[in-house]
This record gives C-alpha cells, structure tokens and sequence, in this order.
C-alpha cells in the first residue's frame, strides 16, 4: 500500500501541490478561491479550442508525415533554409507556447534541429495580428525596428540554444543528451 501511494504521490506531486495550495486558499478566502476557480475555468474553455487544434496537428505530424519530410525542411539537411522557416512559423503563430510543446516535441522525435525549434520558440514574440495596433500607440519606426531585432536574436539564439545543449536525437527517436 506504501509503494501504491508512493507511486501516485511520485507521478503526480505538482497536481497534489497544486490541490494543496487549492484547499489553502478556499480555507483563507472562500468567495475569491470560487471566483479564481470560475476564472481558471474560463481561461480553460478558451484555451481548449486550441489545445484539441495542437494535439490534432501534433497527430497528424506523428502518423502522416514521413520523418523525411520533417527532417529535408527543419532538420540537419534543411541548413540555414530552415532557420528561416522555423522563424517565419514562429511569427505566424498564436496562443500560449506551452499548447504548441507537445507539437514541437513531435517535430523534434520527427527530426527536426533543436535550433529550429528554438528559433521557432523566440521569433513567437512577434505578433503580426498587434502590429497595426502597435503602430498606432508606439510608432512605425519603432515597432518595425523591434520586430526586426526580436526575428534576428530569434535565429541567434536558436543557434546558442543548440549550442549550449547539445542536442541529439538517437535511432530509437528518444532524446538523450551527448555525453
């Protein structure tokens, strides 16, 4: 029975954290902990559209995309080509990073260079849907000179990213750090 407990506390310590610190709050302030609980479950209906879209796309890269294909556009053979098509990905891409992890992982298992995916990961900074907008408040020749900073440091640091961690991924399509 000890183990048994041990086992769930092991494979779910941050939901029990975070059930814990749930009980602490409503203890503390019952009204706000219900009113952050209907929040969080707001933010969660929103989010779901996008979550169900990623792991939609993330399937699909698993079973109908060759590992070929993901490794002649963003893997070792792609070169400086695919920077570039990491970075404009990035660009395009909306919502919170942390849906669009379980995709990368994939791409990544698929093939793809860590600093692609790095690359991808910083250039998400840019936001082209704010960027009228961003105009308007904040002036052109800033937001144009910013943009095109945050797309250049996107590609550099991917490049040191890969540097730094020294990636690989081995036949069986795990990622193991070199030794």
């Amino acid at each position: 029975m000890k183990e048994k407990i041990k086992s769930i506390f092991n494979e779910y310590y941050l939901e029990i954290i975070f059930l814990v610190v749930a009980i602490i709050f409503i203890l503390l302030n019952r009204n706000k902990a219900i009113l952050g609980f209907k929040y969080a479950l707001s933010t969660y209906k929103n989010l779901s559209i996008v979550i169900i879209g990623v792991a939609f796309l993330s399937g699909i890269i698993s079973e109908i995309i060759d590992d070929n294909i993901v490794k002649k556009f963003i893997g070792k053979e792609s070169g400086f080509k695919g920077v570039l098509i990491g970075a404009i990905f990035g660009t395009l891409m909306v919502g919170p990073a942390y849906i669009y992890y379980p995709f990368l992982k994939e791409l990544l298992n698929k093939g793809a260079k860590i600093n692609i995916l790095a690359t991808t990961i910083g250039a998400w900074a840019i936001k082209l849907q704010w960027i009228p907008f961003a105009i308007t408040l904040l002036g052109a020749k800033f937001i144009i000179t910013l943009n095109i900073f945050i797309f250049i440091f996107a590609i550099i640091s991917g490049y040191i990213v890969e540097y730094f961690t020294n990636l690989e991924i081995n036949e069986s399509k795990l990622i193991k750090l070199k030794k």
